[in-house]
C-alpha cells in the first residue's frame, strides 16, 4: 500500500484480529452455519505453526460487509453483476500512516453455497472460499501456482492448484480448498513470523 510515495506492507497489529459475522442466510446455509464455516477458516490460518496471527469472533451483526464502520465483517450480500465473483475482500487504510483499519468479506448470495463437510455438486463451498478470502484479509495477495485453461465459456477452468490463495476458485462442490498448501503457510509466516 502507498503511503506518502513509500510502499507499506498491509498487517495487522500484535493482537488478535476482531471480525464479526452478519446475521444473514442464503438457501442451504443459515447464519449460524456461516459463523461456524468462516471460523474454521480462520482458525486454519491461525493454526499455522510458524505465524503468530490470532483472530477473535465478536458475535452477529446487523450490519453488512463494505460498510465503512472499523469493524471487520464477513457476510452474504447480493450482488448479480458480478457473475464471476464468489466472494471479495475490501480494505479500510489510513492514508496519512498505512494503518489497517478495516477488512471485509462478502459472499455473492448470487451464487448457491454450500456447508456440507464433503462439499455439494453445484453448490460453491462456503468455508474454502473463505479460507481463500481471510488470506486476503490477513494482508496475502494472490499465488501463481497453479494451472488453468480456456473454458467454452470465456472464463478460465483451474486444471491444478498448489495454493489456497491461487486467483481462480477449484470449481462447485470442491472442498480441497479447506486446507493450507505450503505457499500459503510460508505467506503467512513471512507477514506474521513465530519468534522466528
Amino acid at each position: 500500500y502507498d503511503v506518502g510515495g513509500e510502499q507499506r506492507t498491509l498487517r495487522w497489529p500484535a493482537g488478535p484480529v476482531h471480525y464479526y459475522v452478519t446475521a444473514s442466510a442464503v438457501p442451504g446455509v443459515s447464519a449460524t452455519q456461516l459463523q461456524q464455516a468462516v471460523g474454521a477458516a480462520f482458525t486454519s490460518w491461525q493454526n499455522v505453526p510458524t505465524a503468530s496471527i490470532a483472530y477473535s469472533y465478536m458475535g452477529f451483526t446487523a450490519d453488512l460487509p463494505g460498510e465503512d464502520d472499523g469493524r471487520n465483517t464477513l457476510g452474504f450480500l447480493d450482488a448479480p453483476d458480478l457473475d464471476r465473483v464468489l466472494a471479495s475482500t475490501s480494505f479500510l487504510v489510513d492514508d496519512a500512516t498505512g494503518e489497517l483499519i478495516e477488512s471485509d468479506i462478502f459472499f455473492n448470495s448470487a451464487f448457491p453455497w454450500s456447508v456440507a463437510a464433503k462439499g455439494e455438486s453445484g453448490r460453491w463451498d462456503l468455508q474454502s472460499i473463505a479460507t481463500h478470502e481471510i488470506g486476503h484479509l490477513s494482508g496475502l495477495g494472490h499465488s501463481a501456482i497453479g494451472e488453468t485453461d480456456l473454458s467454452s465459456t470465456g472464463g478460465r477452468r483451474v486444471l491444478s492448484t498448489g495454493t489456497v490463495m491461487f486467483p481462480i476458485a477449484s470449481g462447485a462442490g470442491d472442498v480441497s480448498m479447506r486446507t493450507l498448501r505450503a505457499d500459503d503457510i510460508a505467506g503467512m509466516s513471512d507477514l506474521y513470523p513465530d519468534g522466528g
